[in-house]
């Protein structure tokens, strides 16, 4: 299965399987990565630093000493360590991590309760990632110093109370102490190993078992087996697991018994004994609660509405297939009206990944939109980060007759895939709206769509610029199953892909028509910044013919945005902010005087302020949006008129609790209502889209429309 990508459940280890997993791994990668390069010298070097920033990416924890030490033991023969089937080398550095983890949580523990003078004109780099690290006690006790005085005025400059904040510090740090303390040897192997990977390029990672099945699921299938509820460590008391939201249709919501904020305590399979789950990791739990379909589980829970936390009650639920909906596309017609009046009904189709047959979800939801008479549709790939390659190709297809889609080249030839049905889905005014979070396959279909003139590209400077191919290797197939019944799997870069110009997107990214300014052009975004990206080059051009449909128009169109944008008083706040981000890159220190963050605070406050009076005071917007979802689009039901939710009063809204560095809470899933809000990126692209329409009218690819009259 070739792919273009975007907490482990342990399995545990032994020390000699995680050896042989460790040589199966750089066995594969030293013959079969598209680098070609040896597992040598220069990759032990590169293999043993990415491991200890992926440990201590901010260079706090470890010690300078503790880095040349280990560099000196196995900084050129890391390798050798590999090939011998050994990965001491790995639970070796843990342990040392470890052990510095405690000091510094200890030391943390000690500096919240110090005296700590906020009127000394002192500065703080909190991003440290590229710094050396501390070179000994001392300098390492002045920046966890730094650090603590940081988050204590954090504190203060919110009007938190300094007990509160204090014990917040500690605990976001013990929180640390305690998941790191949890991780199990596939989980340390699994980080060991994808260092060895990153030594070859950032795309290539190995995957214990848990892991490789549930990138499966989020990734590929969008489906799993279990009761349908999002569930994350409570951040008040990450004892204990809540469920944050409950999937619709999903066993959970029907069986009405289980609702957000329960607390689960234990988890039992079917008859079995209850299995105690408070103190456990988050990734345990789900993988107690998943299961075959139509099998029992049975969850103890302490309700959300129970007046005492030794309130017990006990939920059985059958297991049954969930459909991760939200990642599936998903269309928007849009009767918008533009600055000069013009009314103009317009189709938006969402892609958030390319998931099996995600292509044909885009074709039924095209044809819906030309049954709605839209008079030009928008491909929105902007937070699209990749997926299947195959998709990508028939993705394409839907709008060309047929042709080259994109050129991938492995070490020994290039192979061009191609769209070979000759059918199209949707003929008239297309747009493709991207950002710097369009990667790998939405540049494919990005670029193709440019090449051909099929469709207009617009959004930021430019894509993110992966333009590499990844396939996932079981290791069962490479070692067997003796030693290990499930090794897990390798993710590896067996290619690249080029555009049929004979161009690439390696690094460079898709380039749009027209480009719309974004505070992410000045932020270290995209495959250029990361380390070890393979270089872009180019090859010749495939065999295609253009459609040349945008035939000379494109000026008019970048001029008509242009004079738009500079009227638009939200790309004037844009281009603000991307000022302020100048000026942060030019000077990365953070202030550690009290006086000047409240100036600081005050003066965004302000900025915040006034825009929000600004845009509050603006007449209601007159576009109209109806939602037409994918896993109802066969039913040819009509479409869903969503109106964007109303914004809160933020004076009224109870402050959620922080959350702790490093962890990433899953939000609950986008409600349609949310899918009604048109964003000012794509407001500017719906305008663009109108002005294309006319043009392509008057060259005879589309007409216009009316918008029907509201009943």
């Amino acid at each position: 299965m070739a792919l273009i990508t975007s907490a482990t459940l342990g399995v545990e280890f032994t020390r000699e399987q995680a050896g042989r997993i460790a040589q199966a791994v750089g066995d594969l990668l030293d013959q079969g990565h598209y680098k070609r390069a040896r597992l040598d010298e220069k990759v032990a070097e590169v293999h043993l630093k990415n491991y200890f920033d992926a440990l201590d990416f901010n260079h706090m924890v470890f010690l300078q000493t503790d880095v040349d030490e280990f560099t000196a033991k196995y900084g050129k023969t890391l390798e050798n360590q590999t090939k011998a089937r050994s990965a001491a080398p790995a639970y070796e550095i843990f342990e040392r991590y470890l052990k510095r983890l405690d000091g510094c949580v200890a030391r943390v523990g000690t500096l919240v309760k110090d005296q700590h003078d906020f009127t000394k004109e002192e500065k703080f780099i909190a991003q440290r990632n590229k710094l050396p690290w501390p070179k000994d006690e001392q300098e390492s006790q002045e920046l966890w110093r730094q650090r603590v005085k940081f988050e204590l005025l954090n504190g203060k400059l919110v009007d938190e109370k300094p007990e509160k904040t204090v014990e917040k510090i500690t605990r976001r740090y013990a929180r640390l102490q305690k998941n790191m303390k949890q991780f199990d040897t596939s989980e340390v192997l699994q980080t060991y190993l994808s260092a060895l990977g990153h030594a070859f390029d950032p795309h290539s990672d190995y995957m214990a078992p848990e892991d490789a099945k549930n990138f499966d699921i989020h990734n590929v299938k969008l489906k799993l087996n279990g009761i349908g509820a999002l569930l994350r460590q409570d951040p008040e008391d990450d004892d204990y697991t809540k469920i944050v939201s409950l999937t619709p249709g999903g066993p959970a919501e029907l069986g009405k018994q289980l609702k957000p904020g329960d607390k689960i305590i234990a988890v039992a399979q079917g008859t079995a004994e209850p299995v105690d789950c408070v103190g456990m990791k988050l990734s345990e739990v789900v993988d107690k609660i998943r299961g075959q379909k139509g099998t029992e589980v049975r969850l103890t829970i302490i309700p959300a509405d129970s007046v005492s936390s030794s309130q017990r009650k006990e939920i059985r639920i059958i297991r049954d297939e969930i459909k991760l909906t939200e990642q599936y596309a998903f269309a928007r017609i849009i009767d918008h009206v533009t600055a000069d009046g013009k009314k103009l009904r317009l189709g938006v189709i969402d892609l958030p990944q390319f998931y099996q047959k995600c292509a044909a979800d885009c074709g039924k939801l095209l044809v819906r939109l030309q049954k709605e008479k839209v008079n030009g549709v928008i491909l929105d790939l902007r937070r699209n980060g990749g997926g299947l390659l195959n998709e990508a190709v028939e993705l394409t297809g839907l709008f060309i007759k047929k042709g080259p889609v994109v050129q991938v080249r492995n070490p020994r030839q290039i192979e061009v895939l191609e769209d070979e049905d000759g059918r199209v889905a949707y003929d008239g005014p297309l747009i493709v709206l991207v950002g710097h979070h369009s990667a790998s396959a939405s540049e494919i279909v990005a670029a193709a769509l440019q090449d051909y003139g099929r469709a207009l590209i617009v959004g930021d400077q430019s894509t993110h610029g992966k333009g590499t191919v990844q396939t996932l290797y079981p290791l069962a197939q490479f070692m067997g199953t003796r030693q290990v019944s499930d090794p897990g799997q390798l993710k590896f870069t067996i290619s690249k892909f080029y555009r049929i110009a004979g161009g690439t997107t390696q690094k460079q990214g898709v380039t749009p028509d027209v480009i719309l300014p974004n505070v992410l052009d000045y932020l270290e975004t995209g495959e250029a910044f990361l380390p070890n990206v393979l270089e872009a080059d180019n090859i010749p051009a495939a065999k295609y013919q253009r459609a040349d449909r945008i035939n000379g128009g494109l000026e008019e169109l970048r001029k008509n945005s242009s004079a738009r944008l500079a009227k638009d008083k939200d790309f004037a706040y844009i281009r603000e902010d991307i000022e302020l981000v100048k000026k942060q890159k030019a000077d990365k220190t953070i202030s550690l005087n009290e006086a000047q963050r409240i100036r600081e605070k005050k003066e965004a406050e302000a900025r915040t302020e006034a825009r929000k009076k600004e845009q509050d005071a603006r007449p209601p917007a007159g576009d109209k949006v109806f939602l037409v979802k994918t896993e109802t689009v066969d039913k040819n039901l009509p479409v869903i008129a969503v109106q964007a939710p109303k914004p809160k009063d933020k004076s009224a809204e109870k402050k959620p609790a922080a959350k702790p560095s490093g962890e990433e809470d899953e939000e609950p899933p986008d409600t349609d209502a949310s899918k009604a809000i048109i964003d000012v990126y794509l407001r500017e692209t719906l305008n663009v889209l109108s002005d294309y329409t006319v043009q392509q009218a008057k060259l005879g690819h589309g007409e216009i429309v009316a918008v029907p009259r509201a009943k």
